[in-house]
């Protein structure tokens, strides 16, 4: 027996309409699950660009003893802009430090109270042609007078991301838990459907009806709550406040002005369809489980 799509639909919103109080609720838990997942892979994609960027801006810190004689500091610069790994040399003043350390510790005045630019070390700011070079740098400079430490920033970097990796994780675990429960509630859904209606399917079958007859009008009403569900959790995303709070949650970097960790309308526009179709995927697989227990497969 063939099935008209015009018939499906009907079928689809009545079945909607008579259970609406548990619609309205499936479709509220499908948001909230793809929210966090979306959520999750945000970060994900932000926080990746984002360590792209700013491992390739990091500097290495060569910081100087306070008994460095002006003709140290100066071969030294000299010996740094030759290397064949370097590729730009800048020297920073206590001066330059201060205003360095009063933007990093900006949230914390008393620290910056508390401190004086004369406690700071002058010291060479090290732009590598390749981050990865820190260790042919560290083993020329190590031991050398005047140097007083070397220090890589893209372990701050690294400590940073770490951070926002374990938040991420929650975020994607929670993602499943609430997808599973989804799921679940859309078989619910769809299994009242059909309980409701047992006697008409059951005449349905007796003339005829083959399983599949039955089935996509419940499974166009899953696809269309899972639907519902992904364009609610993309439009919460999409909300100012909401990618606001969202970028805050990655790592923010004082030392880094040129770069930003933030999750921008594009990438929520571009998850946001993958988001949408893994709705309406929920939507599927809840409808699938809800009717397995009706009908003869």
């Amino acid at each position: 027996m063939a099935i008209k799509i015009d018939y499906a639909l009907q079928e689809s919103a009545t079945n909607i309409r008579r259970n609406m109080f548990i619609t309205v609720a499936a479709i509220l838990v499908v948001g909230v699950s793809l929210f966090l997942g979306g959520s999750a892979l945000l970060l994900q994609h932000a926080t990746a660009r984002a360590s792209d960027q700013w491992t390739s801006q990091v500097e290495v810190a060569v910081f100087l003893t306070n008994d460095i004689s002006p003709d140290e500091r100066t071969q030294l610069q000299n010996d740094l802009t030759a290397m064949p790994e370097v590729a730009r040399v800048t020297y920073e003043s206590k001066a330059q430090a201060y205003e360095r350390f009063k933007r990093l510790f900006a949230n914390q005045p008393d620290i910056v109270n508390n401190t004086s630019p004369d406690a700071l070390p002058e010291s060479f700011r090290v732009k590598l042609k390749d981050p990865h070079n820190f260790g042919v740098i560290r083993d020329r400079l190590d031991g050398r007078p005047g140097v007083y430490q070397i220090r890589d920033e893209r372990q701050t970097v690294h400590e940073l991301f770490k951070a926002t990796e374990t938040q991420r994780k929650m975020s994607f675990w929670n993602a499943i838990i609430v997808f599973i429960a989804a799921t679940i509630l859309i078989a619910t859904t769809i299994r009242m459907a059909i309980f409701s209606r047992r006697k008409e399917i059951g005449i349905m079958k007796l003339v005829g009806a083959t399983n599949w007859f039955v089935r996509i009008p419940f499974m166009l009403e899953g696809v269309v709550q899972g639907l519902i569900g992904g364009v609610v959790a993309v439009c919460i995303l999409l909300l100012p406040p909401v990618r606001s709070l969202l970028s805050s949650t990655g790592p923010q970097l004082a030392f880094s002005q040129s770069f930003r960790f933030q999750v921008t309308y594009g990438d929520i526009i571009l998850y946001g369809s993958f988001m949408i179709a893994a709705g309406m995927l929920i939507g599927v697989l809840g409808s699938l489980f809800g009717l397995r227990r009706f009908l003869d497969v």
